[in-house]
């Protein structure tokens, strides 16, 4: 059985426009998922939606509407340029940019759009205080506990916290770390993570700072840790449909995946035995066949590293992928199917095999199929 017959899509089934792939995105299975990882939190806790990277391929505008119908009021991007869309939409709540900004210019745009802002260590503070931004502007101060990647340790982290609760022109509106194994089966490194950040916010009280967020938990946080749960919890790749790990995906299995990819044949043909298809000449027929000829390649978003090694569903049974994917185009292996040109072929998501599978077969994670689906690939929303 197909990864996809058994992750229970929601969607229409439609076949795609004949000229290309199609992303549907069905925004049932988002708000579904969404319900999945509330059902964890304790009351009180808000959710902030990562829609990042044009919410993980899946269209950030049309995510962010979706999300802040069912009632989420917070939103994370990686960009400035990200922030400022989502403003541009008409997406009217608490948005998070997730990196420092030094550039003067952009600073006031984002204050002047309130779009919430990060601190990383005291040259982002300053470089806040020199672009003169205004007054209030709100910050979220990043501490690292163990990720390596932004923010300052802990015991630092607090003379900045200091030195930003006594700054006029900026609100310290909350502070957060992230987690760094949290979808792994050993709990003691996230434990640790969670300890020092705990001491921050311990040391903060006794000088009296109590921002108003205090955030850790991402998909797997929010999954595997309660305890990490505190005042705001950031989901991304569970809102989209997949764990983050084995360890989380024991813990929550009934997420539904939000995108499928799929793409029309364009061209069949039968070949004999010992016939080679496609660039190179790497991939050759063990018996007469068809070969059906798909109108989707890496420029779309399809990796070449599935050369010969992915698999997709045509009228309900996996066919695998013959010879190099192209830029536009791949092969399929589809032995005695009756194929046409214009039949309908399910690249990832239901009834074909998951984003996750596929990723897993080439050494990397169904984060990067999904947002590697390129801006020529319409999106279209179901449910």
């Amino acid at each position: 059985m197909l990864d996809g017959m058994r992750d229970g899509w929601t969607g229409t089934g439609s076949v795609p426009p004949s000229d290309g792939p199609v992303a549907s995105v069905d925004l049932g299975a988002l708000e579904h998922n969404l319900g999945r990882l509330r059902s964890r939190l304790k009351p009180g806790t808000a959710v902030l939606a990562a829609v990042k990277a044009d919410a993980y391929g899946h269209g950030a505008a049309r995510v962010a509407g979706r999300l802040l119908a069912a009632g989420v009021r917070w939103f994370g991007v990686a960009t400035a340029g990200e922030a400022l869309a989502l403003r541009a939409a008409g997406i009217d709540a608490d948005i998070l940019l997730f990196g420092p900004v030094h550039d003067a210019a952009t600073l006031r745009r984002l204050a002047h759009a309130d779009v919430a802002l990060t601190l990383v260590d005291e040259a982002s503070l300053e470089a806040l205080r020199a672009a003169g931004a205004g007054r209030g502007v709100r910050v979220h101060l990043k501490v690292d506990t163990g990720m390596g990647r932004l923010g300052l340790p802990w015991a630092r982290a607090v003379e900045l916290a200091r030195a930003v609760d006594a700054a006029p022109e900026v609100e310290l509106e909350g502070v957060w770390t992230h987690l760094a194994r949290a979808d792994e089966p050993g709990r003691a490194p996230t434990l640790a993570q969670l300890e020092r950040f705990d001491r921050l916010l311990d040391a903060l009280r006794e000088d009296g700072i109590e921002p108003r967020w205090r955030h850790a938990a991402n998909s797997a946080g929010v999954i595997a840790y309660p305890e990490a749960h505190y005042d705001l919890v950031r989901p991304g790749i569970a809102l989209y449909g997949y764990p983050p790990g084995d360890a989380v995906a024991a813990l929550e299995q009934e997420l539904r995946p939000v995108m499928r990819l799929q793409a029309p044949v364009t061209f069949v043909k039968r070949v004999a035995a010992g016939t080679p298809v496609s660039y190179g000449g790497t991939w050759a027929a063990d018996r007469d066949t068809t070969i059906a000829t798909v109108r989707a390649g890496y420029a779309d978003g399809y990796p070449r590293l599935l050369s010969g090694k992915g698999f997709a569903a045509l009228h309900g049974r996996q066919v695998g992928v013959a010879g190099r994917v192209c830029m536009d185009q791949l092969m399929l292996d589809a032995g005695d199917l009756a194929v046409q040109p214009g039949d309908t072929v399910t690249l990832w998501g239901p009834p074909g095999p998951s984003a996750e599978t596929l990723a897993r077969s080439i050494g990397t994670i169904a984060y990067e199929l999904l947002t590697r689906v390129s801006a020529r690939v319409p999106r279209r929303y179901e449910g």
